[in-house]
This record gives C-alpha cells, sequence and structure tokens, in this order.
C-alpha cells in the first residue's frame, strides 16, 4: 500500500460528466482486507503476509490508497471492533452501513453475539435514479468450508455494495483482495440486470 494522504483526501466525484453533461464511466474501489487483528491468525497459513494486516497502520496506508487512487468513490469491509480504529482514519464525508448477517457462528463466553459487520464507503454516483438505495444489507454468508477460505461475501452483499456506489454497466469494479472472485462474478450479475445510462446526458 502507498503511503496514507491527509484526512480530507481527494474530493469524491459524485456524478462525472463530459463537456456535453453526458455521464461517463467511473471506478470504483471495494477492499476486503484480513480484518485487524485477524490476519495471522485466519489466513496465516494460507498467506504467511497476512499477518501485516494485524497493524493499524497498514490499514492507514490502505485507506490513503484507496482516497488518492479512486476518488470516484470505494468502500472498506472491516469487523466491528475495529470500526473504532478504523473510521478516524477515513475522510469526514465517509459513511457507514451495516451487513447485518442472517447466520453467524456462536462463540462461547460472548454475551451478545456478532451478527453484523461494518462496510465504510466514500463517493460513488450520485444521480442513479434509484431513490430507494439503502445504506443497509441482510445476506446470509457464504459457505466458509466450501470456499476453502473465510470472509467471502455473498451476492446480495456484493450487489449492495455496488448500488451504494451507484455503479452502472460501463464503470470498472477493482476488487482489491479478490480471495474467492465472488466480487467478480456478482459484477456480471450485476451489469446484466442494470441498464446503461453512461450515454444519456
Amino acid at each position: 500500500p502507498q503511503p496514507a494522504t491527509e484526512k480530507t483526501g481527494n474530493r469524491p466525484a459524485n456524478l462525472k460528466s463530459d463537456r456535453e453533461g453526458a455521464a461517463v464511466p467511473m471506478r470504483f474501489a471495494y477492499a476486503d482486507p484480513p480484518y485487524l487483528g485477524c490476519g495471522a491468525r485466519l489466513y496465516g497459513k494460507h498467506r504467511p503476509e497476512a499477518a501485516i494486516w494485524d497493524n493499524p497502520e497498514t490499514h492507514r496506508q490502505l485507506i490513503g490508497r484507496l482516497c488518492d487512487e479512486y476518488p470516484d468513490g470505494w468502500a472498506l469491509s472491516l469487523h466491528a471492533p475495529s470500526l473504532r480504529t478504523l473510521l478516524p482514519m477515513c475522510p469526514e464525508d465517509a459513511r457507514v452501513g451495516p451487513y447485518c448477517k442472517t447466520f453467524a457462528q456462536i462463540r462461547r463466553g460472548v454475551g451478545v453475539q456478532w451478527f453484523w459487520e461494518p462496510v465504510i464507503w466514500r463517493g460513488g454516483r450520485l444521480d442513479t435514479g434509484d431513490m430507494h438505495r439503502r445504506d443497509w444489507v441482510s445476506a446470509f454468508p457464504r459457505n466458509a468450508v466450501a470456499d476453502g477460505l473465510i470472509g467471502g461475501k455473498p451476492l446480495e452483499f456484493c450487489m449492495w455494495i455496488f448500488r451504494l456506489l451507484g455503479a452502472q454497466t460501463g464503470d470498472e469494479i477493482i476488487d482489491l483482495f479478490p480471495g474467492t472472485g465472488a466480487v467478480s462474478e456478482a459484477w456480471k450479475t450485476y451489469t446484466k440486470e442494470t441498464p446503461s445510462q453512461l450515454a444519456l446526458s
């Protein structure tokens, strides 16, 4: 990751247009790194370098990269315990939305179970014609055993991320941590269902 930027970062472009006022393609990023404190424990046997994500500074550098390289918009997954650490690293115009799970592994010794994960996002296309975009999603998680990897995101979650950003056919979604490849597969589905408005003024 590249060095972090100032907290304000680059201002996102909520609607990009050419000289004639027509919408033009936008470039977004989605980041789903090993969650803070979980790198070595959950991913170390697959990727020894995952331990670097146990350091908050690595996440700060990632946020700086997102602001620098993806001014059109980006989204970042994290777990609830790290929200108080990572959110202050983000620009003030970043927002938080909950991914509510309809199933979660029960942990002993925890009085109230964790059934949600936050997503921090910034920017995106403001005017999509869809007045019903919501800042939360409820979905059944992917099967980690079948995936062979913990943390893969279900289709409903991915489609929600695309809608948060106002993504349309013709835009580009960069998945910075491909993992199961679920985001790329979901993007194929999304672009088949979402009509292009990129040529409209």
